[in-house]
């Protein structure tokens, strides 16, 4: 709702700005316990008066690292009035991944959940920065060697004085995946996350329609800009906010008929996993009526099955870490056909966001032409924490170059086909793999593929497919050989396929394709042929 955007200007002015209309109205359920707007004004004006008792100054790094409950948003709050910057640390990593993020980002206060408690103790010394620990725990419980979250929140005072904060100094940190190296620190100011959307509600573009009284389910961790992206706005707009702990098929479709939520966010791996759910066949899923889904475009059979299990409205969003999640969005009219050729598309820019197709040597491409997307959008981030020679190649003129590889129509509708580094280069031409994996997945007995370029002595490099059986099928070789033929333009053909039991991933879900290109790279001295 355009009044809520034009009445704040930073993350700091959100929870006060409905526990002065409606204070009563729950914002966060978590489990059995529920937070109104009042509560969250407050508790976060606790937070902030203790971070800064515990003598951390503006724009100290204050990390989290655990499962989400309704304290994850009060730290968010608590660090924005304090104008410290708050970095979500994805628990699935191992703990020397954890140890080097806490001390590359120079974290003065670590806030853990009981699950991650011993790991943090096996690295903890190696991070001398660290000036306290703090255990998020739902009950109170007995004093350890470290201070338990709400005894350490409520001794302080429940109100704190209003002072102007600076909308364009940073609020948030984000660590990337790091699937080819070290993790970088993605840098966000409260802009960040404001501004792109307030003209895009002030001019009335179609969004996510937020409406009085919605519901939403945060499935998305807060250590991943896009759950922390659909947190914040529904926050914005008053909704009342469902947190999953961590997402489970079953769990998230007992939370929506449980709760009557009414939006969702979803990536398309989280769709698999609900559909997979014996009781998707039962749950009542006729409250949602908005699901937003990114990260990549639906496979045609996966979004017909999806829109069989919400008959509600779709719309896709694209964007990433640099660009505080949103820059285009597919919306829902364009979902209506399902034969619409422009489902392939990620969607078109966002109102004030720009977008252009960059060759090898920085000079744009005509529609039609593939090339690295980038993008001129007020949500950019400020820099790459401590890494300004990676800021300079990413952020070049107020341009985010994504590292995405893809190419916009004549309409201005963006396709991302690939990651630029994914690339293959094959007798001159280029073979994008994203493009043969979706393909692929709409074999009927392929679960999981992925599809990587090895090296050939006459063509320079091939794309092979490393494909993962559905569970009872009858899957071959020669099977996925002739579907690739079927489907395929024959420069594009896939040289062989590797079946196995499963794909290797990150702790963020995303394929590790340098463990598969190993085996064939190993001793070469470039990984481009």
């Amino acid at each position: 709702m355009l009044e809520h955007y034009d009445a704040i200007t930073t993350l700091a002015d959100i929870p006060g700005l409905h526990a002065r209309t409606t204070p009563d109205r729950i914002a966060l359920v978590a489990d059995d316990r529920r937070v109104s707007y009042a509560q969250l004004a407050e508790r976060s004006d606790r937070v902030a008066n203790a971070l800064v008792a515990a003598g951390l100054a503006r724009q100290a790094r204050v990390a989290l690292l655990g499962m989400d409950r309704e304290s994850s948003y009060e730290i968010l709050f608590g660090c924005a009035k304090a104008e410290m910057v708050l970095l979500g640390i994805n628990w699935r990593l191992e703990a020397s991944e954890v140890a080097y993020i806490v001390e590359d980002s120079e974290a003065e206060l670590l806030f853990i959940t009981p699950e991650v408690a011993a790991m943090v103790e096996a690295f903890l010394a190696s991070c001398p920065r660290v000036k306290a620990v703090i255990v998020l725990d739902e009950a109170p419980a007995a004093p350890g060697r470290h201070p338990v979250y709400h005894a350490w929140r409520d001794a302080q005072p429940a109100e704190r004085a209003a002072r102007p904060i600076d909308g364009g100094q940073a609020v948030v940190q984000v660590y990337t995946s790091g699937t080819s190296g070290r993790p970088k620190g993605v840098v966000l100011s409260h802009r960040c996350f404001l501004d792109v959307i307030r003209e895009v509600v002030r001019a009335g573009d179609e969004l996510i329609d937020w409406r009085p009284h919605d519901v939403t389910l945060l499935a998305l961790p807060t250590f991943h800009v896009g759950g922390l992206w659909f947190a914040i706005h529904g926050l914005v707009n008053g909704a009342t906010n469902v947190v999953m702990k961590a997402f489970g098929g079953a769990a998230a479709l007992a939370l929506i008929e449980h709760h009557a939520i009414t939006k969702v966010a979803f990536v398309p791996a989280m769709i698999r996993f609900l559909l997979s759910e014996p009781t998707c066949r039962t749950a009542n899923l006729a409250s949602v009526d908005q699901l937003v889904y990114g990260g990549s475009p639906m496979p045609r059979p996966l979004l017909e099955r999806a829109r069989q299990l919400f008959p509600c409205r779709f719309t896709q969003n694209y964007g990433l870490s640099e660009t505080t999640n949103m820059a285009v969005f597919l919306s829902s009219a364009e979902h209506l056909d399902p034969a619409n050729p422009r489902l392939a598309a990620a969607g078109k820019p966002l109102r004030g966001i720009a977008v252009k197709i960059l060759d090898p040597e920085g000079r744009a491409l005509p529609p039609g032409q593939t090339g690295e997307i980038a993008f001129h959008t007020a949500g950019h981030m400020l820099a790459y924490w401590k890494l300004p020679d990676e800021t300079r190649k990413t952020l070049v003129d107020g341009w985010i170059h994504t590292g995405d590889a893809g190419h916009v129509d004549a309409d201005g509708f963006v396709y991302v086909t690939d990651r630029i580094k994914d690339l293959i280069i094959s007798a001159g031409e280029n073979i994008y793999p994203a493009e043969l994996e979706r393909v692929l997945v709409q074999h009927p007995d392929i679960a999981d593929v992925a599809v990587i370029g090895i090296p050939d002595d006459r063509w320079g490099e091939v794309p092979i497919a490393i494909v993962v059986a559905r569970p009872g099928a009858t899957l071959t070789k020669a099977d996925v050989m002739g579907f690739a033929r079927a489907h395929l333009a024959s420069f594009k053909m896939l040289r062989t396929v590797e079946l196995v039991d499963a794909l290797p991933r990150n702790p963020s879900g995303k394929v590790l394709k340098r463990v598969l290109r190993e085996p064939y790279w190993a001793g070469r001295a470039k990984r481009v042929n």
